[in-house]
């Protein structure tokens, strides 16, 4: 790997780079794959431009390895190249393009003298603040058997999606069984502290979740608990928002959360079922003394799905 570009292994790693650059500060993403033959050609490319805009930030994610992030920015082909200011994506490359590629960065890199004041600024900052992963991802901090989802398709289930054995990218998702609802209840191994939520159903959209509520610490919810209880937070999803994008949610009233409960009313435009290709959950886990309350991290921008995720069987 160029000494100048980092190869991401996690959602969390990715995550704070982001969380760490100053807002004027711009973030290249190569999301290649080792089959691809366009990307291996354009890596050179890449590289050269990293050693001569060294104020920029250079990543590269492996879509197989990091499908999340993948799906995520739904990455339609590879090499697609992400760019991004203050976590929000502002420009897009599809494509082995060394022309085009040398051109959006020389577009957006900036000054240098301007970037690196910026990330003094944003250094000092960071580190007056404790926690170094506060909206990592809590996927990994669930209770895989114990999750579970009411109204689910037996041939399209929750853990085709969620828990250790999930389906392939792109092919697998959940989707409801006889109506629109769906009622998905997620336990988890320590107390965790919610910020955001993202659920991805771009490749369907009419069947996309429109109205969500989000219950907390309740034991054996079905649906006739959910219709008589108050949620911690109600959604109303716009068509944008289950592209994946990061949802902020009232940080204060998701602390020290034992189990999260998304009960999904309806869907985009009132379709027989419901369909989720996958969902994320952000936020802290751990001791609940440990951290104070913050504001909820901006949400990180995204782009559309990745044809070889939706060819894979």
């Amino acid at each position: 790997m160029a000494p100048n570009i980092t190869e991401i292994d996690s959602t969390s790693q990715f995550d704070n780079i982001v969380k760490g650059l100053p807002p004027n500060q711009l973030l290249v993403i190569d999301f290649h794959a080792v089959w691809c033959g366009p990307c291996h050609a354009i890596a050179p490319v890449l590289e050269q431009l990293s050693n001569t805009y060294k104020h920029v930030k250079f990543v590269k994610i492996d879509v197989d390895k990091q499908a999340q992030l993948a799906q995520r920015f739904q990455v339609r082909a590879m090499p697609t190249f992400k760019f991004l200011k203050g976590g929000r994506e502002v420009e897009e490359l599809r494509g082995a393009s060394p022309p085009q590629l040398n051109a959006l960065v020389s577009k957006h890199a900036g000054t240098p003298s301007a970037a690196t004041s910026s990330q003094s600024a944003s250094s000092s900052t960071v580190k007056s603040s404790a926690p170094t992963d506060n909206n990592g991802s809590l996927l990994k901090h669930i209770i895989s058997n114990g999750l579970s989802c009411l109204n689910e398709s037996s041939d399209h289930p929750l853990s085709s999606i969620v828990g250790p054995n999930p389906g392939p990218r792109g092919t697998s998702y959940l989707e409801s069984d006889v109506d629109a609802e769906l009622l998905i209840s997620i336990p988890f191994q320590d107390q965790v502290k919610l910020k955001s939520i993202s659920l991805f159903s771009a490749i369907s959209p009419a069947q996309a979740p429109k109205t969500v509520k989000l219950f907390i610490n309740v034991p054996n919810i079905d649906f006739a608990d959910a219709e008589n209880m108050t949620p911690a937070q109600e959604l109303e999803l716009t068509p944008e928002q289950i592209k994946g994008d990061k949802i902020d949610l009232r940080f204060v009233r998701f602390q020290n959360v034992r189990s999260l409960h998304v009960l999904i009313k309806d869907n985009q435009e009132d379709e027989e079922t419901t369909r989720i290709d996958s969902i994320d959950i952000y936020g802290t886990s751990g001791d609940p003394t440990a951290e104070k309350a913050a504001p909820a991290q901006v949400g990180i921008g995204s782009g559309s799905m990745m044809d070889k995720l939706l060819g894979r069987g």
